[in-house]
């Protein structure tokens, strides 16, 4: 995200245009106006995880609040694509087994992160574990008393934890923005209160059986918050295979994000607008390639498929193809 004029940033003074701030006062929203602030005192080193920590906002509120500030045309923001999130392949710093040992003994609240862990993995910590746990606390940032109801979850939903289970949900509540202790609380009730459509939804795009992988979480529970039911998304699982030929995540959004721009979330609504679609039906063969054919695509499809294509082209061209 960034600023859409240039404005002075960091420094001893940070000025605000008059118009920028009648615009912040008439929206009449607190978390726009502070991350508005944050943002022109950090300039170019803005970061969007320390902002989340920074300011104590959740995921869903740090995202109403850049809607808002999009919309006053007062940032702009990257495409999905540009996006990055939390990457648990990235490297995080290597702690040394002395640095871990030094913040266990020297530090009672990640002590009783570690304690807590050795009663959900029902062993003493491995190094890589004990540097999993350091990554979540230290580089992530999540607290220790967020990290203790982290872990008691993962250890009453799978019974058996592994160190990639904590590795991947520190780096999900990370990128929610869940940094406090009622922050957990409130993404815990609602996760539990969004499963049964949830795996309704796993159902409907041949995904039943399993829980959710992370990122497949945020798209899962981002359809449920803009209104989809199971059918809804269904139906664009259909149309996915029909336009792309094959199973997308950022394709589906797309066609879900179409649908909630125009107002319509349930299959009767989606099939009156568009009655070439009806029940789903079970996902062809993956094609190698999406159609290349243009017609009856929306202007957002087109831009997605030229897209795919030069990348699919790069890719083999660095393939010798």
């Amino acid at each position: 995200m960034s600023l859409t004029s240039l404005i002075p940033t960091g420094g001893e003074f940070c000025v605000l245009r008059a118009q920028v701030v009648d615009s912040l006062i008439a929206c009449c929203d607190g978390d726009s106006a502070l991350l508005y602030l944050y943002l022109v005192r950090k300039g170019p080193s803005f970061d969007e995880r320390e902002a989340l920590r920074t300011l104590g906002m959740t995921r869903d509120r740090y995202d109403r609040a850049v809607h808002t500030l999009t919309s006053l045309h007062l940032v702009s923001t990257p495409t999905e694509t540009q996006q990055k999130r939390p990457d648990p392949s990235a490297h995080p710093p290597r702690y040394t087994a002395a640095e871990m040992r030094a913040r266990r003994e020297g530090d009672h609240r990640f002590a009783s992160v570690c304690q807590t862990a050795e009663m959900v993995l029902g062993r003493t910590l491995t190094e890589a574990q004990l540097r999993t746990l350091m990554n979540a606390y230290e580089h992530l940032g999540l607290p220790a008393d967020v990290l203790i109801d982290l872990l008691t979850w993962l250890h009453r939903e799978k019974g058996v934890v592994s160190r990639r289970d904590i590795e991947e949900q520190a780096y999900l509540w990370a990128d929610m923005g869940i940094f406090t202790a009622e922050a957990a609380s409130e993404f815990l009730a609602r996760r539990e209160a969004e499963k049964p459509l949830m795996d309704s939804m796993l159902r409907a795009l041949d995904m039943a059986g399993r829980d959710p992988a992370p990122e497949e979480y945020r798209y899962l529970s981002g359809f449920i918050r803009q209104g989809f039911d199971a059918e809804a998304v269904g139906l664009a699982k259909e149309r996915m295979y029909a336009r792309l030929g094959k199973f997308s995540w950022k394709y589906l959004k797309g066609i879900l994000d179409s649908w909630h721009q125009k107002g319509i979330h349930t299959a009767a609504e989606i099939t009156a607008v568009e009655p070439g679609l009806r029940q789903p039906q079970p996902a062809p063969q993956a094609k190698s390639a999406p159609p290349s054919n243009g017609a009856n695509l929306s202007d957002w499809e087109r831009d997605w498929l030229e897209e795919f294509n030069a990348m699919n082209k790069k890719e083999g061209n660095s393939h010798g193809v």
